[in-house]
């Protein structure tokens, strides 16, 4: 069994040393572990290109709900959504989580929205991923370092959902596979090219190896741009 380094920092940390790094160094430094086939569906996007997600992945399945006209009728315009387990999803918001909604995935409403993007981040909730859909996309936008993927958009919420599980293992639309299967505290991270599952065991030796190929690639780029010759390039680094 490989041995694995592991820190002792506080998620904060870890998130905020994630961030530093970009989808492509991410996937070399799996790779070079042997871990294949953890990136997830290329149909996931962020709601705005300079997001960057990271995190420890609180897990959440959900699943439509068709109510009875009755039942509607009862509520009225009461809160609609998620079941009697809805809250349970925010009471166990932890420090340095990303919300991962495995809908179905269905697409028939929206799954996820403003004032949950806000209570869960005043919980210290660092994003979210949703299979899915959002909406109140204009109004997260304007909130400050809270970022959030989709497969989808939509204003309706009404047609129903329930939370089934909570913090159990979830499948995710995957690429290229059909689906990844994400534990609860796997690690999330997202950028422009697309978002990745790091397992647990391995989190803190990939954010390590990212870092140090990290300070080999600047010093690559400053080479670079100061002249160096392709064949220099190529001798010294390799591959690009």
């Amino acid at each position: 069994m490989p041995q694995y380094r592991n820190l002792d920092i506080t998620p904060a940390e870890r998130v905020k040393r994630y961030k530093r790094f970009y989808g492509g160094l991410v996937f070399d430094k799996l790779y070079s572990l042997g871990i294949r086939e953890t990136s997830l569906s290329q149909e996931f996007r962020p709601l705005r290109q300079d997001m960057v997600l990271a995190g420890h992945a609180l897990t959440v399945k959900i699943h439509s709900h068709a109510e009875s006209e009755e039942v509607l009728s009862e509520r009225g315009n009461k809160p609609w959504g998620g079941g009697p387990k809805q809250k349970l999803v925010m009471e166990a918001v932890t420090p340095g989580c990303v919300i991962c909604i495995d809908t179905g995935p269905s697409f028939v409403c929206a799954q996820w929205g403003e004032m949950s993007s806000h209570l869960a981040q005043s919980q210290g909730a660092a994003g979210a991923l949703i299979a899915g859909n959002v909406r109140d996309t204009r109004i997260i936008l304007q909130m400050e370092d809270f970022p959030v993927y989709t497969m989808g958009y939509a204003a309706n919420a009404r047609t129903g959902w329930i939370v089934n599980e909570i913090n159990t293992p979830i499948y995710l639309p995957g690429h290229p596979k059909h689906s990844v299967k994400i534990f609860p505290d796997d690690f999330i991270f997202g950028d422009t090219d697309g978002v990745q599952v790091i397992p647990a065991e391995v989190i803190d030796e990939v954010m390590l190896r990212c870092e140090e190929l990290l300070d080999r690639e600047n010093d690559e780029r400053k080479k670079i741009k100061a002249g160096m010759s392709i064949d220099d390039v190529y001798s010294e680094y390799g591959a690009l």
